[in-house]
């Protein structure tokens, strides 16, 4: 009987512990819009990819002043980001090493530099 109830007592720890770790890994990150600018492309690219990935805003137009929310967890290839905001005037930003497991937001400023809260 002892190991019965040790070998249950495993398996709902184990299951526990699944669950916990399931939900422990999804991460989102709300990007907020404070450029002065409309954003028409926004690409992501894990660190160390020598590439931008395709455009993450579709044929959806970020607009000053609002935000995003982008979901990591379905990238879980990385947890360090670069990231290039193309605006509606043709000018574009790019920003490096962003640790998307540390920041739960990234407010984009007129001056072209970011906040990270």
């Amino acid at each position: 009987m002892k190991k019965l109830l040790s070998v249950r007592t495993f398996l709902v720890a184990l299951v526990m512990a699944l669950a916990i770790s399931g939900t422990a890994m999804a991460k989102e990150v709300t990007l907020v819009n404070n450029t002065g600018y409309d954003i028409v492309v926004l690409n992501c690219s894990a660190n160390q990819s020598n590439y931008w990935y395709d455009d993450v805003l579709g044929n959806t137009i970020w607009y000053n002043g609002r935000s995003i929310v982008l979901d990591f967890d379905r990238w879980a290839m990385s947890d360090t980001w670069d990231f290039k905001a193309h605006y509606d005037d043709g000018y574009s930003d790019e920003w490096y090493n962003v640790n998307v497991r540390t920041v739960n937001t990234i407010i984009l400023h007129s001056d072209g530099t970011n906040e990270y809260l």
